[in-house]
């Protein structure tokens, strides 16, 4: 288990090194502009740097969107969305990126306005609209798929093929484990709540 949770932050901390490099010109030997916390000798630290590693992402590749396609994060994963699944609702997208439903709301009514995304006349098993890629939506994804992917195998690059399996392992073991406690305070929120109301009746 050790060797999972070293291989883990030695990935990141690659991860981290190239995208250094990348921003600002700095060398990959050594690991001495990261933050101050990263190496703190806990494993109860990785989810920080699991955190920090996320954030710092996301906020580079949201400067890209940007300043190459004129598009939020929150614009580009409802396109992405409806351009890879196909004809999709609000509501999955917001399930499928974990997101508030007021930010996809808002990010749809973008997307339609700049006319890279329509609303249909079809609606899903829930009865919901669906939404379609226009062309320009479709030429706008395609563009800014390829971008987003040259970028994502440059900040990998570190990584040798046994690297990012072990790696794509030992996140997949942490999300299996943060989804059974979330889904178990479901549960007991459920049952509290049944609870209640059988209480309130009598």
């Amino acid at each position: 288990m050790f060797r999972l949770w070293r291989a883990a932050g030695v990935a990141l901390a690659r991860a981290y090194a190239a995208f250094r490099r990348r921003y600002f010109g700095e060398q990959a030997s050594g690991f001495m502009t990261l933050s101050n916390t990263w190496f703190l000798s806990n494993p109860y630290f990785i989810p920080h740097r699991l955190m920090l590693l996320a954030r710092m992402i996301d906020r580079e590749t949201s400067r890209d969107l940007q300043g190459d396609s004129n598009l939020t994060a929150a614009e580009w994963r409802a396109l992405a969305y409806i351009c890879t699944m196909g004809s999709s609702s609000a509501a999955q997208i917001c399930e499928a990126f974990e997101v508030d439903r007021a930010e996809v709301s808002r990010a749809v009514a973008r997307l339609a306005d700049a006319k890279l995304i329509q609303r249909g006349q079809e609606r899903d098993r829930e009865n919901r609209l669906t939404l379609t890629p226009t062309a320009a939506g479709t030429a706008v994804h395609d563009v800014t798929r390829a971008k987003r992917r040259a970028y994502f195998d440059w900040i990998l690059q570190d990584l040798d093929p046994a690297e990012r399996q072990l790696f794509e392992d030992v996140m997949a073991r942490i999300a299996q484990r943060v989804d059974q406690r979330r889904s178990e305070r479901s549960d007991e929120v459920e049952t509290e709540q049944s609870v209640s109301d059988q209480v309130s009746v009598r």
